[in-house]
C-alpha cells in the first residue's frame, strides 16, 4: 500500500465518520451512490495492489470473507444504534456515539487480520488495500437496515426510535422553489 492510498482510506474513513454524526433524512428509496462509489475506488484500490503482490488462494479467501462477513455483521449492529427522529414528513437519522465507536472497531478488527494473514505467509498490506471495500459493503448495509427501520416506524410499527425532538423543519429537504 502507497503512503497515497493509507492517505486516501484515512480521509474516507473521516468523511464517512462526519456523515454520520450530521442529521440526515433517511431517503425512503434506495440511494446507493456513497456505497457504490466507495466500492468501485475500492475495487481499484485492491485490484491494483493484488497486481503487484501475490496473495495466493488461502490469503485471498481470508481477505475477501473478512471484509464481507466484518461489513455485514458490523453494519448491521451499528444500524441498531443509529437515532431515528421523528419529523412531521419522514425520519431523520443521526449517528450516536456508539456508532462512531462501532465504526472504529470494525475497521480496526478488519485491520487486525493481518496478524493471520501473516501467519499464512501473505503480504500484511493485504487487508489496508480491502480498507475501501470493507467501509464501502459496511456502509451499504447499514444504510440499508436504517432505512428498513425508518419505514417500519413509519408505518406505525415499534422498533427502537430515539426520543430526541425533532430538531429539523420537515421542509429542511424539500427542494426549493424555483425562480
Amino acid at each position: 500500500m502507497s503512503p497515497l492510498d493509507l492517505l486516501l482510506d484515512a480521509m474516507v474513513l473521516a468523511w464517512v465518520l462526519y456523515r454520520q454524526r450530521a442529521v440526515r433524512r433517511v431517503r425512503l428509496r434506495f440511494n446507493g451512490r456513497v456505497p457504490v462509489l466507495l466500492l468501485f475506488l475500492g475495487l481499484v484500490q485492491f485490484v491494483h495492489y493484488t497486481e503487484t503482490h501475490s496473495l495466493g488462494a488461502e490469503v485471498s479467501a481470508l481477505v475477501i470473507g473478512g471484509f464481507v462477513v466484518g461489513s455485514a455483521i458490523f453494519g448491521a449492529v451499528r444500524a441498531v444504534t443509529v437515532r431515528l427522529i421523528p419529523l412531521d414528513k419522514g425520519v431523520a437519522q443521526q449517528a450516536t456515539w456508539p456508532t462512531i465507536g462501532l465504526w472504529i472497531v470494525s475497521v480496526g478488527v478488519q485491520l487486525s487480520l493481518s496478524a493471520v494473514i501473516s501467519s499464512l505467509h501473505g503480504p500484511i498490506g493485504a487487508t489496508g488495500a480491502s480498507v475501501l471495500l470493507y467501509i464501502a459493503l459496511s456502509l451499504g448495509v447499514q444504510n440499508t437496515l436504517v432505512q428498513r427501520r425508518a419505514i417500519r416506524f413509519l408505518k406505525g410499527g415499534s422498533g427502537p426510535i430515539g426520543t430526541r425532538a425533532s430538531v429539523l423543519d420537515a421542509r429542511s429537504w424539500e427542494e426549493r422553489p424555483r425562480d
